[in-house]
Formats: C-alpha cells, structure tokens, sequence
C-alpha cells in the first residue's frame, strides 16, 4: 500500500468506528426507553415481537455470580 493509500484508510476507519458509536448510543438509548416494556411483556419477547423492521427477542442474561457456601453454627 502507497502512503496514500494508507491515509485513506485511515480516514475510512476512523468514519466507521464513529458510525458504530453513534448506533451504540442509538441502541444504549432505545434499550433504556424499552425496557418498562420489556419487563412488562417478558413473555412475548422471549418468543420475539415482529416489527416493521424484523423480529426483537430478548435473551436471558447469563451474568452469574457464585459465592462460597458459608456454615453458621
């Protein structure tokens, strides 16, 4: 690759990866105005509500926390 070449990529990485942060706060925004309507509809979005768009499921999280078994006497 020319020098050139190189600085057009560049310019066109640092375009994607602004784009990409922009739809990550897009996102970010929609998911918090939703989730009321998560909460409430849980059921329907595990088996997935089609939209205009396509279809939004919602998945179970998997964070897990594990704790030692503790004994009182």
């Amino acid at each position: 690759m020319t020098k050139t070449e190189i600085k057009e990529k560049r310019t066109e990485l640092v375009k994607v990866l602004l784009e990409l942060k922009s739809a990550n706060n897009r996102k970010v925004a929609l998911v918090k105005a939703l989730t009321p309507d998560f909460e409430e509809n849980e059921a329907e979005y595990r088996n997935g509500i089609k939209t205009d768009a396509g279809v939004l499921i919602r998945k179970p999280s998997w964070n897990v926390e594990a704790k030692p078994i503790v004994e009182v006497a």
